[in-house]
């Protein structure tokens, strides 16, 4: 008897809360805010289907891919995006949709942010495509091959992909989000992991320290220069920047270029560069047989302690 009566009582509860759900579902208005769309309901099930792109943009309207700096013109490196059906059911049948790059968009978009640079469209291998959305599904995919050999760190580089057709009448492109406008982003040629071996002499208790290390990253901070953590037994940020403008013969290699090292991170500390260190020509760098750059580096840093001085040879690893 018990057992039934609690059973009676989680079966009115159930229908309150099923009542209640249903109250609040007929009185909450529905809006698209997608240009182009004038729709209001307060039926999920005629909320019109829409197709766009599915990786919502930044504040700034636009998504961000990454790729790295390169002297190789043919290096073509991929990145994919996706379209989506937005409906509230999934269709029964397959839509077909037509992709474009689209250079009035880019057009339009440096125009609206004068700082930014077009992609030139010779720079990925996209022109048009048509993708099926297939029944039962809500996705298809698309890639695009990048080669941005040429492109410029120190540039902010647009794309932009526009969805300009589908198979079926009833579907609506979406006004906001039918164009994907992608941040070219581009490493300098001299991003990547170093291995490095390094020596120093660190000042305040006489010590020479040493070794090996795998995986130190330079990382991008303009077209021609990276930042990187130096080594005095403590790490801090170092600017490494390199004279690519003014290619010289150092050291026996006959095509390399001079490196600037800056510490501006230890404003209280004497900075100095050493490029002749216990005899030997240091601040250069120079790509080897396989094209991989060699950094070789020596710095100074005056401190209360004493001159912390230190010395590496910083090998680029092979791409994977």
């Amino acid at each position: 008897m018990l057992t039934n009566l609690k059973y009676r009582k989680m079966k009115i509860l159930y229908r309150l809360l099923l009542s209640i759900t249903a109250l609040a579902l007929l009185t909450l208005t529905s809006c698209l805010d997608d240009e182009g769309l004038d729709v209001e309901t307060t039926r999920y099930d005629e909320v019109p289907d829409v197709v766009d792109f599915n990786e919502a943009p930044n504040s700034g309207g636009f998504i961000v891919r990454s790729f790295e700096g390169t002297t190789d013109p043919t290096y073509e490196q991929e990145a994919t995006f996706t379209v989506n059906l937005s409906s509230p059911y999934k269709l029964d049948h397959d839509i077909t949709l037509t992709i474009e790059f689209d250079q009035d968009a880019i057009d339009a978009f440096v125009v609206d942010n004068p700082t930014w640079t077009p992609l030139p469209e010779a720079k990925q291998d996209f022109s048009t495509a048509t993708l099926t959305i297939a029944a039962d599904t809500r996705e298809a995919t698309f890639t695009v091959n990048f080669l941005t050999e040429g492109l410029s760190a120190d540039d902010l580089i647009v794309a932009a992909y526009t969805i300009t057709d589908v198979s079926d009448p009833g579907i609506i492109i979406s006004g906001n989000f039918g164009t994907q406008y992608v941040k070219v982003g581009v490493a300098n040629i001299f991003e990547g992991l170093y291995t490095v071996d390094i020596d120093w002499i660190y000042g305040g208790n006489g010590g020479n320290y040493g070794g090996s290390y795998d995986d130190w990253s330079l990382i991008t901070a303009s077209s021609v220069s990276c930042t990187m953590d130096y080594f005095y037994g403590w790490t801090y940020p170092m600017l490494v920047t390199v004279d690519l403008l003014n290619p010289q013969a150092f050291d026996g290699h006959p095509v390399a270029y001079y490196v600037t090292l800056d510490a501006t991170t230890k404003p209280a500390a004497e900075d100095v560069q050493l490029d002749n260190k216990d005899g030997g020509v240091w601040n250069y760098c120079y790509q080897d047989g396989d094209g991989l750059w060699v950094f070789k580096l020596a710095h100074q840093l005056t401190t209360g302690s004493g001159d912390h001085v230190g010395s590496g040879i910083f090998y680029q690893n092979p791409k994977e």
